[in-house]
């Protein structure tokens, strides 16, 4: 009989794309963690903030949870972008007040242009802006490729993370078979302690009070965990079959196992048994297991 194959993900992982182009090269880097939502952390060259609505759109055809990280890096090809620029309004105000200056202190000598370049911001280096939306589709492209990227490595992680859950599964249900295994035994025992605590509440006297009886009532509903058992089956089923899901499937597997926590601690309340006991104390730890994994998935 053949498995079918998960497609749940991690929301770990790392992708990273890189494109040449014309007018230079494009690199992006996705970089994802937990996080109960889809939030995205972009970091653009300057200038290219108007490009932020368009990548998250890109990013959110393919994720639906996790804390994605966005670097994208452009590197201008060999065609010098750096021009310089002269303040002219400003040199032509150096240059009449040097004028003033030096009428004014009766000053020898001429002024030069390199006076004027030496004074401060006469001279600046601008570098032109590369066109954004020229730049646009081949971003687009190389965000796609690494959100491809990213997301190979969050479904390894995922199968990864599956397999595991997968076998602690088994283990929970090992050790619920051997409670099982265990059960008419312990529940021998038990009743012949409360046959023992019943006599001692009851006595020989017809009297008996509403308490008393209550509490022999109580009693012997707690000695059966049988309803537990069931429960406790169930769930592990609705979460082998959870796995094999498209669907995000983070928060139900954290929710089925909160139930699994639930019915195992209402058997180590009940079982009155110390084999079955550390059955129940290792599927507790079993289940702690699961509850850290599915953190980690979408």
């Amino acid at each position: 009989m053949t498995t079918r194959q998960s497609a749940i993900q991690s929301m770990t992982g790392y992708g990273r794309a890189a494109k040449r182009t014309p007018i230079g090269s494009i690199t992006v880097e996705l970089r994802s963690t937990n996080h109960r939502y889809l939030e995205i952390d972009q970091r653009l060259p300057n200038g290219f903030t108007a490009l932020q609505g368009r990548i998250t759109e890109v990013i959110q055809s393919r994720l639906r949870r996790g804390r994605v990280e966005v670097l994208v890096f452009l590197q201008a090809g060999r065609v010098d972008r750096r021009r310089v620029v002269l303040d002219e309004p400003l040199l032509r105000h150096y240059y009449e007040a040097l004028l003033d200056l030096k009428g004014r202190f009766g000053l020898k000598g001429g002024l030069t242009l390199e006076h004027l370049l030496m004074l401060p911001q006469a001279v600046t280096i601008a570098e032109e802006r590369l066109p954004t939306e020229q730049l646009w589709e081949p971003i687009r492209l190389t965000v796609r490729v690494a959100v491809e990227a990213l997301v190979r490595t969050r479904q390894r992680e995922g199968a990864r993370l599956v397999d595991d859950l997968r076998r602690q599964i088994r283990a929970v249900e090992q050790h619920v078979q051997a409670i099982k295994r265990r059960l008419p035994q312990s529940l021998q025992e038990q009743r012949r302690r409360l046959r023992e605590r019943l006599r001692e509440l009851l006595g020989s006297d017809r009297t008996r009070s509403v308490a008393q009886l209550e509490e022999a009532v109580a009693l012997v509903k707690d000695a059966d965990i049988h309803e537990e058992l069931v429960r406790l089956d169930s769930h592990l089923s609705h979460m082998r079959e959870t796995l094999t899901s498209s669907q995000l499937v983070g928060k139900q597997l954290d929710f089925i196992a909160q139930e699994l926590m639930r019915e195992t601690n209402t058997i180590g309340a009940k079982v009155n048994d110390p084999q079955a006991a550390r059955h129940v104390v290792e599927i507790k730890g079993c289940i702690e297991k699961v509850r850290e994994q599915v953190q980690n998935l979408e």
